[in-house]
């Protein structure tokens, strides 16, 4: 039993400890205070209250403990704000603060952790002495600059300018007419082991780029740029109108986690997105816009490991849709692309020369696939260096200018111009040819279907029909001295291709151009009959001294010319169906380019030939799977069908 002492011990006690708590209580609500400034309370320096306000910014934050807020009154601020640890500085009312500074920055960011700075006009278009809007240099974690409007008046070199190990979130800003980049880390700076979120900001009209990162050699940082809703995404445009070489709305090297999604990069004066020695992270750079810009809308180089998509949409670039291609600019001389790169699920349409143009050497694969690439002006995908390319599942269509898949023509010369038309745009040798594999592709209504002077690999499974000039022509040298390449090269397989409908036009006059596959030897530049110098589109040249291709399980019909032509007769070649090629129904060596002089069934030694109506389900439509009862079902060399439809990998969409 408790004595009448102990309890009254307790009673004492327990008062003792409701009273600490109420102290504590309320001197927390004293911890979270608001700041008020207003520069209609000068001259007088103000107390910090609403009804007193602080004249200037730089007293209320010097007052301000971690916790508080600094609010600002619209005015005309001429002074430096220096944030502080735990102190959010924010806009009081709708109306935005104006700040202005006679110093190099008018807002410093160093060594502040958990700070805001949100809702004001910083001006910088009345001192030539600022080098930033906004610097955030040494280490600084988890500040946010949010709602505010940076004006360079061309004066500014940086709208946000970084330095050192930064947590930061840029979110709603407007930062325009910038000398220099609108959020950078240029002039030597860059940024180490840092995490920025760049989201929902108009960055345009600055000089050098919108968004400029270097990220410190050996270090890792996180940079995402625009996020998983619309609103999320960033407005990058008109930047780089005062730079010759370099121009682009974002512009990173070395940063190795980035992902860019959602934003709207337009009409910036070269690339509208390079990357240098950067590699992507989930979500990847997928849901852009990407259009207008003056050269190409994606310009990969260096270390790049980066998948571009899914969802982008690119169009109506000067020159690529996605381009790997820096060597031209003497900043960035040598970074020849060098790792893995993915395309997956974009539209590229409407460029002014290639949807995907290879102008470096690229020595990591190169996967494209399943995207929509169409009516850039002259080739859908186009390679002028070596690399090793995986091409599946794409739609590529309308490319009038040179092929749908294209490898530039044989003169050699470097570097390549991506600004000249295809018969100057030469292949660069030195590095061997392209490595391709051309899988379970549709590739239709092209000047030609696939153009491949420098090419080695397999062509399987596509479906090709309805280019003006032909459906495959490629190229290859089994001969020493392998001109124009240092070792035996080329296509080694074309199997279950549906070529139908190529060369319409070609005139019965134009001599095996618009044929379904052909063989053309691009060592031979010289034109036998002529005597002349061979042009890019002369007809094919047949060199029989070659060594054969494999061609099997192909269906070719109704091509202007030969169904396959490659001069070569051997039982490499064989399981193939023809039907009307060279307007003509029934007459051998003109379906088989000159191959098979006997009657069936007896064709040199390849008697799964078949010459017959591969019954397409309905071709005035573009429907080339077959009918029950075509002859060219089960007819393989595997047992499977032929055409791109069959075999052990058919298309399937």
């Amino acid at each position: 039993m408790i004595s009448k002492e102990e309890c009254m011990d307790l009673t004492i006690l327990y008062i003792g400890l409701l009273c600490a708590a109420l102290v504590l209580c309320l001197s927390s609500s004293s911890w979270s205070a608001e700041i008020h400034v207003d520069d209609d309370t000068c001259p007088s320096t103000g107390s910090g209250t609403e009804a007193n306000p602080y004249c200037r910014i730089y007293d209320a934050i010097t007052a301000a403990a971690s916790g508080d807020d600094v609010l600002v009154h619209p005015g005309t601020y001429a002074e430096r704000i220096y944030m502080k640890t735990g102190v959010d500085v924010l806009a009081a009312e709708a109306e935005k603060p104006v700040v202005t500074s006679s110093f190099k920055t008018i807002v410093k960011f160093s060594l502040a952790d958990d700070c805001t700075l949100d809702g004001f006009v910083l001006d910088g278009s009345s001192s030539t002495r600022l080098k930033a809007g906004i610097i955030i240099k040494d280490s600084c974690t988890n500040v946010s600059v949010k709602n505010c409007v940076i004006n360079g008046g061309s004066y500014l070199r940086g709208g946000i300018r970084l330095n050192g190990q930064v947590v930061a979130t840029f979110t709603g800003n407007t930062i325009y007419d910038i000398a220099y980049s609108g959020i950078t880390t240029k002039w030597g700076g860059t940024i180490s082991n840092s995490t920025l979120t760049i989201q929902g900001n108009t960055i345009e009209d600055c000089g050098t780029a919108g968004i400029y990162l270097a990220g410190d050699s050996g270090s890792s940082n996180r940079v995402i740029i625009g996020g998983s809703t619309v609103s999320d995404g960033n407005l990058i445009r008109n930047n780089g109108v005062g730079s010759s070489v370099k121009g682009s709305g974002i512009r990173l090297y070395s940063i190795d986690q980035v992902s860019i999604e959602n934003n709207t990069i337009q009409g910036n004066r070269r690339a509208g997105i390079l990357l240098i020695d950067t590699s992507s992270v989930s979500p990847h750079i997928s849901g852009n816009s990407i259009h207008d810009n003056g050269q190409a809308g994606i310009n990969i180089g260096g270390t790049s490991t980066v998948t571009i998509g899914p969802n982008n949409d690119i169009y109506s670039n000067s020159i690529a849709g996605i381009t790997f291609f820096v060597f031209r600019n003497s900043k960035v001389a040598g970074y020849a692309s060098s790792q893995p790169v993915t395309i997956t699920g974009n539209y590229i349409h409407e460029n002014t020369r290639a949807g995907i143009s290879v102008l470096d050497h690229v020595t990591g694969t190169i996967t494209i696939t399943g995207n929509q690439i169409y009516e850039n002006t002259r080739s859908g995908i186009a390679f002028f260096n070596a690399c090793s390319a995986t091409i599946t599942d794409n739609d590529i269509h309308n490319h009038t200018g040179a092929a749908g898949i294209f490898t530039g023509d044989w003169s050699g010369t470097f570097p390549p111009d991506p600004d000249s038309l295809p018969t100057s745009v030469g292949f660069n040798t030195a590095n061997g040819p392209v490595q391709l594999t051309i899988r379970r592709n549709k590739i239709y209504e092209n000047r030609a279907g696939m153009r491949l002077d420098h090419a080695s690999g397999v062509i399987t499974n596509n479906l090709v029909y309805s280019n003006t000039r032909g459906g495959i022509r490629f190229s290859g040298n089994s001969i020493s001295p392998y001109t124009p390449f240092s070792a035996e090269w080329g296509i080694t397989e074309i199997s279950n291709n549906t070529v139908v409908s190529n060369g319409s036009h070609v005139t019965e006059f134009d001599e095996d151009r618009g044929g379904g596959i052909v063989y053309d030897d691009i060592s031979i530049t010289t034109d036998p009959t002529t005597g002349l110098t061979r042009n890019f589109y002369d007809r094919p040249q047949w060199n029989s001294s070659q060594n054969p291709h494999v061609i099997k399980n192909n269906i070719t019909a109704w091509n202007m010319k030969a169904g396959v032509h490659d001069a070569v007769c051997s039982t490499l070649r064989d399981y193939n169906l023809y039907y009307g090629n060279n307007s003509r129904d029934t007459f051998v060596p003109a379906q088989t380019g000159a191959c098979y002089t006997g009657s069936p069934p007896n064709f040199a030694g390849n008697p799964n030939e078949i010459f017959a109506d591969p019954l397409f389900v309905d071709r005035s439509n573009g429907d080339y799977h077959l009918q029950p009862g075509s002859p060219a079902i089960a007819s393989g060399d595997d047992g499977n069908d032929l055409g791109a439809y069959g075999g052990s990998d058919p298309i399937t969409w």
